[in-house]
């Protein structure tokens, strides 16, 4: 490739990171505007919400997904194709956001970036051809991720590729597609919920089957039984890396555990004495 084409290529992949941010800023400042518009009973709802949220991202790496996310029939609303697009999104959503935001200043100076990029690609048109530009003999990557709800238990997804392209030299486009299964494991947190949930459980089994009388709460021991079945299902829990005698794949596995962690929580305490 020619140093005028690798330029070229440059300035395109800069225009489509600006214009990536811009629909970034467009969501976050929408997701801001929809939490202040709530009512106070909504808000208790919404923090009960998002302390779930954390408390199932805790378990694993990375950030979940905002409770203010878009809805699934706003997508394509909320994407940029040309310019028009830019001033009609800053007009209905950014501009209402507070003014001295850093937000809205943000999306100012993405805004006029972009409008250089676009000047200097020669692009006065407003549209944004979407896309690379691939030299004969070269490839090219894509890369992507999924984002699966909470799940309790394993799932087989199908998912479907679609790719277009076009030959310059003939000025035709082609479409290909072909499907892939997935199979998504539960959640991190999954498993040491149900340890948590069959820690309790099972101490009040065991509490009941040996009361003669009223049943009597030992709050130290109910603690001991939780945080025993939390460890037992964190060390029973699958990984693809290890092979272990017993493992536990789901919440419902991981519940299992904790419930009989909370029944014989004595009893295995002096097995694990014994072989540690």
């Amino acid at each position: 490739m020619d140093l005028e084409n690798i330029e070229i290529n440059g300035l395109k992949d800069k225009k489509r990171r600006l214009i990536n941010e811009l629909e970034k800023q467009v969501q976050t400042s929408y997701s801001r505007q929809k939490i202040e518009k709530l009512t106070p009973s909504e808000k208790i709802i919404f923090l009960l919400a998002e302390g779930l949220d954390i408390y199932a991202s805790i378990f694993k790496i990375g950030k979940s997904l905002p409770l203010t996310s878009i809805p699934v029939w706003a997508i394509e609303s909320m994407k940029i194709d040309n310019w028009a697009d830019v001033e009609r999104l800053e007009k209905e959503i950014i501009l209402n956001d507070k003014e001295e935001s850093f937000l809205r200043k943000s999306f100012s100076i993405t805004k006029d970036k972009l409008s250089q990029v676009l000047k200097d690609l020669g692009n006065d048109n407003g549209k944004f051809k979407n896309g690379v530009d691939i030299e004969p003999g070269n490839t090219v990557s894509f890369p992507f991720k999924f984002k699966a709800p909470h799940l309790f238990k394993a799932k087989n997804y199908n998912i479907q590729f679609k790719s277009t392209y076009e030959k310059s030299a003939e000025e035709n486009k082609v479409s290909t597609s072909f499907d892939k299964k997935l199979h998504i494991l539960p959640s991190p947190f999954s498993i040491p919920t149900g340890g948590i949930i069959g820690g309790t459980v099972g101490y009040f089994i065991k509490a009941t089957l040996i009361s003669d009388n009223s049943l009597t709460i030992n709050w130290s021991l109910l603690a001991g039984s939780i945080l025993f079945g939390l460890v037992l299902s964190l060390l029973t829990a699958r990984k693809p890396d290890s092979n272990k005698a017993i493992t536990v794949e789901d919440f419902i596995g991981g519940f299992i555990i904790g419930a009989l962690a909370g029944m014989f929580s004595d009893v295995l305490i002096t097995k694990l004495k014994l072989l540690l």
